[in-house]
């Protein structure tokens, strides 16, 4: 019998057939992108937020008078040096020095005294603790302060101090403060994320501030001082600012957050939009306030929370008479969700970002009671903490190089060489014939396809430059020369047009790719690999560097790039963020010697040194003196290395300042004139021409070695800037060293400087 075939019924069934196949490879291509994008590879905040030491000092526990009281507050805990007092309705404090009578409140408690305030103002000037509340998708945030908010307080007494519950009926949210007196002179504050609670859908804590007049002083009644930690660190005195100033110093702790609309955020404290120049970003979770005139003050150190605080110093005549310093720490924010390409678009609030918040207020006194010795304590909370690990301070002169870029050429990129492994063993022998032998150097642009050609997951140099075969030799001769070479590579960012980026990459809040713009001729934007992309392709990396004998490698952004992003709809917060950098970074210590462009503070015992630290601060017209804090602090203990000379405008100046800051220079190196580079993402590098600058780096090789040889293993003992405009910087081994910015010549201790130089005396 014939078979018969109907064409129709055959076609439907492969039509059938073929819809079938497609679904399943959607199906797989979904669970694949949800697999990258989000679920299994996202955190939980319990994951990552480290734990807080308690301090090494004894609590002090002892019992006291509780009936004893000061400006209206009660004695609540007491050691040989200071007392601490309590109001509990406002949950006011006051700190006492006992040995000298001198007092720090933290709250305006005389209504006389508060001025021509508004209501706002005057809430925030009388409460201990103060909340911005956050209504709907509001842009603006709403003040809550404690006595005239309706809040209801309940303190329970402690050892070392007391326990206070903080609630808001009519907001329905609330929270939970510890403080605690230590016998070194510390008081820590902690507020629990555990304790917090929010039971409203349209209302939520947007920023907590912990004791935001702590020391705060009126006009100019006080002599002193408020610390900030604005680049290597700056100051604002408390004299009267006779109205000049409407706004005062705010930055966020470790840089922006690009990942969330932070500019779309207000609060009624300030406002409307404040605009400042680029600030330095801020490298130490600090701040402080000192009273000369009482030889009392204290320096504050975020524990927890630092990742989502911002630090806010107000002088006198900004929104009252007072100048206070404080840190805001942000529970939730707005952002702007697209909801068309037409522009249109709402306004979305995150959800809680959840972290415990601890400071600790280390009180300082006497010849102390000064910005050197807030850095000094800020040096013993390092090492106490482990936060930091002294290495060998020995002089060394930084020469990066610069290997190759590319630029555009027909359809194709054309390599651009500007130094090759040649050229750097040419310039070494070079040096070494002048002396010149204690160097470190970073090679940037040394892979295939040129410096921005990111990431970097394998060792695979580019044949411009000489090879790897070349540069692994090159390597070889380094060590056995006693210089630091360290390759270079951006660790966090990617190149769209030499990487895929489909995949794990970062989306800010409103869910759209975060890029940054270079206004370059070849490479127009990069975006940034989600932390747990950029711990695999270090991971990745290292491995290979394993197999081929690599241990030296220098990181930038890794360092110091913080953001909040999304993963299908989990939000990741900045903690999150330090998290994974500090288990990528740990990681890759264990088998190589790490150098990080300016890391913050968690990072920097994984660095076997600081580069790119500020040797200055922003200048800001509210801040009235730059002052080496972050160099105090850690000179002796771990090298430092500023910016590149090339780029600076006053050279002597500059030099001038790594005479006094103790950090060593560096310079941004190419063996051919940068002219090469104009068509480059590197055009920006207009002056690095080593026969350029040679003369340059034997002269401050030569000075600064010298210094170095005298100031070696020791550390900054005393800073100070005197009537005569002399600083004078003390180290613990009696050496000073007199600088003279002025273009007079100057005196100090009987020591004649001349105009624009230094003399070492002892």
């Amino acid at each position: 019998m014939e078979a018969k075939f109907d064409i129709r019924k055959m076609g439907r069934k492969l039509i059938k057939f073929i819809i079938a196949v497609v679904v399943v490879i959607v199906i797989i291509a979904v669970a694949v992108m949800a697999s990258k994008s989000g679920g299994k590879n996202s955190l939980d905040v319990s994951d990552a937020q480290q734990e807080v030491k308690e301090p090494q000092a004894a609590l002090s526990d002892g019992a006291v008078d509780t009936s004893k009281e000061l400006n209206g507050h009660h004695l609540v805990a007491a050691n040989d040096s200071y007392e601490l007092y309590l109001y509990e309705p406002a949950l006011s404090i006051i700190v006492k020095n006992t040995k000298t009578g001198a007092v720090m409140e933290s709250t305006v408690r005389d209504e006389e005294r508060l001025g021509n305030v508004n209501e706002t103002w005057k809430g925030f000037l009388q409460s201990g603790i103060v909340v911005e509340l956050q209504e709907e998708t509001n842009t603006m945030q709403r003040k809550l302060g404690i006595e005239g908010s309706g809040a209801q307080v309940a303190v329970d007494l402690i050892p070392g101090g007391f326990h206070a519950k903080l609630d808001y009926p009519s907001q329905e949210l609330g929270f939970e403060v510890e403080v605690k007196l230590y016998d070194d002179g510390s008081i820590t504050a902690c507020i629990p994320e555990s304790a917090i609670y929010e039971n409203a859908e349209n209302k939520k804590i947007g920023n907590i501030y912990l004791f935001p007049l702590l020391g705060s002083t009126r006009l100019g009644e006080k002599d002193g001082y408020m610390f900030v930690p604005d680049g290597n660190g700056a100051l604002i005195y408390l004299d009267d600012k006779e109205g000049r100033f409407d706004s005062g110093y705010v930055q966020k702790v470790y840089g922006t957050d690009i990942g969330v609309g932070e500019s779309y955020v207000l609060s009624l404290l300030w406002g409307s939009y404040e605009t400042h120049n680029d600030a330095e970003m801020i490298l130490a979770p600090v701040y402080g306030m000192v009273h000369t005139d009482d030889n009392m003050g204290y320096l504050a150190v975020i524990e927890s929370g630092d990742e989502e605080a911002s630090i806010y110093a107000t002088p006198n005549g900004a929104y009252s008479d007072y100048n206070w310093i404080t840190a805001a720490f942000r529970k939730c924010t707005t952002y702007i969700q697209p909801t068309s390409n037409s522009g249109g678009s709402v306004t979305k609030v995150t959800d809680r970002i959840k972290y415990d918040i601890n400071v600790r207020y280390m009180f300082v006194d006497g010849d102390e009671a000064n910005y050197t010795g807030l850095a000094k304590r800020y040096r013993d909370y390092l090492i106490e903490n482990d936060e930091l690990v002294r290495t060998a301070d020995e002089f060394k002169v930084r020469l990066d190089f610069l290997g190759m870029d590319v630029e555009n050429w027909m359809m194709w990129k054309k390599d651009v060489p500007v130094t090759t492994v040649d050229n750097i063993r040419e310039i070494y022998a070079d040096l070494e014939g002048e002396g010149v032998t204690d160097i470190l150097s970073l090679y940037k642009g040394w892979q295939d396809g040129g410096i921005y050609d990111i990431p970097v997951t394998s060792y695979d140099v580019d044949a411009s430059i000489g090879g790897a075969g070349d540069l692994s030799k090159l390597m070889e001769e380094c060590g056995e020369k006693n210089i630091d070479f360290y390759l270079f590579l951006d660790a966090v960012r990617a190149n769209t047009d030499t990487a895929n980026t489909t995949f794990d990459t970062v989306k800010k809040m409103d869910k759209r790719l975060y890029e940054q713009d270079t206004y370059q001729n070849v490479y127009r934007s990069f975006v940034y690999w989600t932390p747990q992309k950029a711990l695999e392709n270090l991971q990745k990396l290292q491995k290979g560097f394993q197999k081929k004998g690599i241990d030296k490698l220098a990181l930038s952004e890794i360092g110091n790039t913080l953001y909040t992003y999304t993963m299908g709809d989990t939000m990741q917060t900045r903690i999150v963020s330090k998290y994974l950098y500090g288990e990528a970074l740990k990681g890759a210590g264990e088998t190589m010697d790490l150098m990080l462009e300016s890391p913050i503070q968690c990072y920097w015992q994984y660095s076997k040194a600081i580069v790119d630290m500020p040797i200055s601060d922003s200048d800001y017209i509210y801040t009235d003196q730059s002052v080496p804090f972050l160099s105090i602090a850690l000179k002796g203990m771990i090298p430092m290395y500023g910016d590149y000379v090339n780029f600076e405008a006053n050279e002597r100046e500059y030099f001038l300042k790594l005479v006094e800051t103790g950090i060593y220079p560096s310079f941004y190196l190419t063996y051919e004139n940068p002219s090469e580079l104009i068509y480059t993402n590197s055009s920006d590098v207009y002056t690095s021409e080593y026969s350029v600058y040679r003369q340059q780096i034997l002269s401050y090789y030569k000075e600064l070695k010298e210094i170095s040889e005298l100031t070696k293993g020791s550390m900054i003992a005393a800073h100070e800037i005197t009537d005569t405009g002399v600083t004078i910087v003390t180290y613990d081994n009696g050496v000073k060293l007199y600088i003279n910015y002025s273009e007079t010549d100057a005196k100090a201790d009987g020591v004649a400087v001349p105009a624009l130089s230094y003399v070492v005396g002892r």
